[in-house]
């Protein structure tokens, strides 16, 4: 017997032993279709009172009617904010500083802790002494291993970063001094020291860390909406990403809104929608602005004029010349203000920007 013989024999005696058990057996699967609920009579003795099957509702009266209902909104937890301590930040040539209510060896802690934080596993302090912190140099921007390969064969690395920090202290308050330098090719070329503010990674690093100074000194760290310590002595609160939030205060009316944003520098656009710009509406730069389109003549700066053209995206616009969207978000502790930068390549720039405007 051939073997597709056998599976049509077998297939044939599947089938109607099947057949032959559902001709025996009945089929109770639609049986509760024809069932009918019982309802016996209750007997009680003469006399009770007679009970009633009814649903009731407490303070029925006293709930309203849903007469326009609208879509579910799945709702969502607040975002989380810590208020921060006042701390003084400026610029110098080749530096910036940071001044803070507290003794150098708290501050060199914070500095310890953020640089291991931003570094991950393995050491990220080079070295220490009593005033003074230096990390190992960071890479920003790791390569990938073609890249990698390309930059073994050309003796050419991309650059790290490291950072210094000097500690000043003085009547109970303490001056911290930061820098960085690019280190190339493993440490063998080493440039000369700078302004973080003058490259963007080191910038970000200087943005963060005058949010991880303010929020490490203030421990209060709370939710906006059921904390009210420190709104009053500092206005910048600062969340978990290194993105700031403006304390407002209570109450805020449009024109004392207005009013706080004329004296801090900001402006509002026109239109319905809530946008505000660190210049006024005719400065602002947008896409399908006539432009000049322009060619360097040289290293001293001078540009030649060739024609008109149409701005096509805002990659080579500064973040003072864009506009923002923002909301007020009105907590418990007061209104705050939260202005959305995430359009820009570094968000937590712009936001430190905007965020000092409205320091004192």
């Amino acid at each position: 017997m051939s073997k597709r013989l056998i599976q049509v024999v077998g297939t044939t005696s599947v089938a109607l032993t099947l057949t032959a058990c559902s001709s025996f057996f009945t089929d109770h699967s639609n049986d509760y279709q024809q069932e009918v609920g019982s309802h016996p009579t209750l007997e009680v003795p003469a006399g009770s009172v007679e009970s009633k099957d009814a649903l009731v509702i407490p303070n029925e009266n006293d709930i309203a009617d849903l007469n326009d209902p609208k879509p579910f909104e799945t709702p969502r937890a607040p975002f989380v904010y810590y208020p921060m301590d006042k701390v003084a930040f400026s610029e110098q040539d080749t530096s910036v500083t940071y001044r803070l209510n507290t003794k150098a060896a708290d501050a060199k802690q914070i500095v310890a802790d953020f640089l291991t934080a931003l570094h991950g596993a393995g050491q990220s302090v080079a070295s220490q002494t009593e005033n003074t912190i230096m990390s190992i140099p960071f890479d920003f921007h790791p390569q990938g291993w073609w890249a990698s390969l390309w930059s073994d064969i050309t003796r050419i690395h991309p650059a790290k970063t490291a950072f210094s920090f000097q500690f000043d202290e003085l009547e109970g308050a303490t001056t911290v001094t930061l820098q960085y330098r690019e280190v190339e090719q493993d440490d063998e070329q080493t440039l000369d020291w700078q302004s973080p503010m003058t490259n963007p990674d080191a910038e970000s690093v200087a943005v963060r860390l005058w949010g991880t100074f303010g929020r490490q000194l203030n421990q209060s760290s709370a939710y906006l909406s059921n904390s009210k310590d420190g709104v009053d002595a500092f206005p910048v609160w600062v969340d978990h990403q290194g993105m700031y939030a403006i304390y407002l205060g209570e109450n805020l009316s449009d024109a004392e809104f207005e009013a706080k944003l004329k004296a801090s520098g900001m402006y509002l656009m026109p239109g319905d929608e809530k946008r505000l710009a660190p210049v006024p509406a005719d400065k602002v730069a947008r896409v399908g602005d006539i432009i000049d389109f322009t060619l360097p003549l040289g290293a001293d700066g001078q540009e030649q004029k060739l024609f008109n053209v149409y701005r096509r995206d805002l990659d080579d616009v500064s973040w003072q010349e864009r506009e923002y969207s923002y909301q007020i978000t009105h907590q418990k502790a007061g209104d705050f203000l939260v202005v959305d930068v995430s359009a820009l390549e570094n968000p937590e720039i712009a936001s430190f920007r905007i965020a000092q405007r409205f320091v004192k």
